[in-house]
């Protein structure tokens, strides 16, 4: 992940833009579904929203929030994936970057050599 971190902060400023505006589509989309997801979670562990939080027990809160916690990081992972696999998977069709960077870029977020400051 730091791999990934440092690879989009040492883009290219047109390359970094890019980037940027795929992930943030991708995190906008998770973002609406983990929300859509809370809900669900939330009467899971029959939470109402009408009531205030501190009138649960204490266990059910922290296992509601975890359980929250990790629906977010996964939707906006899954979401940014699917965001760069389709935006650059159109990229790999035309011909403008490789099969191993299509990969590298969709799911390890690490950016061609090329694309980099200095290069």
């Amino acid at each position: 992940m730091i791999r990934a971190i440092k690879s989009q902060l040492n883009l290219q400023p047109q390359f970094y833009a890019e980037s940027a505006r795929v992930g943030g589509f991708g995190c906008i989309l998770g973002g609406v579904l983990a929300f859509y997801l809370f809900q669900y979670i939330s009467s899971f562990f029959g939470i109402a929203t009408d009531v205030p939080i501190r009138q649960y027990d204490q266990t059910i809160v922290v296992f509601m929030f975890a359980s929250c916690l990790l629906t977010l990081i996964l939707c906006l992972y899954i979401f940014c994936v699917l965001s760069a696999f389709i935006y650059y998977g159109i990229k790999y069709q035309n011909g403008l970057i490789s099969k191993d960077e299509f990969i590298n870029i969709s799911f390890k977020g690490v950016y061609p050599k090329r694309w980099q400051k200095g290069y």
